[in-house]
């Protein structure tokens, strides 16, 4: 059986720089989940505004117009702008989560299609995107942290 005794000289500065890592590491987690949240929000807004419209056209009322359209699967096209100014960014208490909330009342149909309409998903896509940046700069956050 092996024993490894550890003696911790001036414990008080041990536990100071293990505080301010500690302190590091939260606040660059704090840093990466807000801005890919807030880049998971960009990249669905830009997407919807600048959408090509290859869907075909359809006629609107109130005001009667006829416009043209997303193709099924593609990210929704902007028509008024509504759906792009109803994405947000909800960060939790703490700041280590974080929503994309869409707060038009029809982006369930969008996202996820009716028996009318083929899905446009646009968060999915948005967060997808994100993801895996995401993972690279939470392990940068916490090595960053830890100097």
């Amino acid at each position: 059986m092996s024993r490894i005794n550890l003696k911790i000289v001036n414990e008080k500065s041990f536990n100071d720089k293990i505080n301010r890592q500690a302190d590091g590491v939260l606040k660059n987690l704090i840093r990466t989940v807000n801005l890919t949240a807030n880049k998971v929000r960009n990249v669905a807004v830009t997407k919807i505004l600048s959408n090509p419209r290859t869907g075909g056209t359809v006629t609107r009322y109130n005001p009667n117009r006829t416009i043209s359209i997303s193709k099924a699967g593609d990210y929704p096209a902007s028509d008024t702008g509504f759906l792009a100014n109803q994405i947000a960014v909800k960060i939790d208490a703490g700041g280590l989560g974080a929503e994309v909330i869409s707060n038009a009342d029809y982006s369930e149909a969008l996202e996820f299609g009716t028996i009318k309409m083929k899905a446009r998903p646009f968060m999915q896509p948005s967060a997808e995107e994100a993801r895996k940046k995401y993972k690279l700069d939470s392990v940068n956050a916490v090595n960053k942290g830890m100097k």
